[in-house]
């Protein structure tokens, strides 16, 4: 049995802002789904989601959202990552 490796947190906050930028467009979030989208257990997936509140990188008014400041995260996020794709390298515990 392959093991999976494990995600920072840098990765893990990357994935559930992706996940919930790409649900934005829906009326209500439906947190399973984010759930499964971004592979962490549903206990976890709530203090992420309680740490990025704190930070200011999301908002639950009637469902969650990225903030401005959620938003320019995940921009320099994807620029990491696009640097790091042109420079040869990985991000070995990469989802996608």
């Amino acid at each position: 049995m392959k093991k999976i490796p494990r995600r920072d947190r840098l990765k893990i906050y990357g994935d559930l802002l992706s996940a919930l930028k790409s649900e934005a467009n829906n009326e209500k979030v439906v947190l399973s789904h984010i759930q499964v989208h971004i592979n962490v257990p549903f206990d976890r997936l709530k203090n992420y989601i309680i740490e990025l509140k704190n930070l200011g990188l999301i908002e639950d008014e009637t469902s969650l959202k990225l903030t401005e400041k959620g938003k320019q995260y995940l921009q320099e996020y994807e620029k990491i990552l696009d640097f790091m794709r042109r420079m040869g390298l990985t991000y070995s515990n990469k989802l996608d």
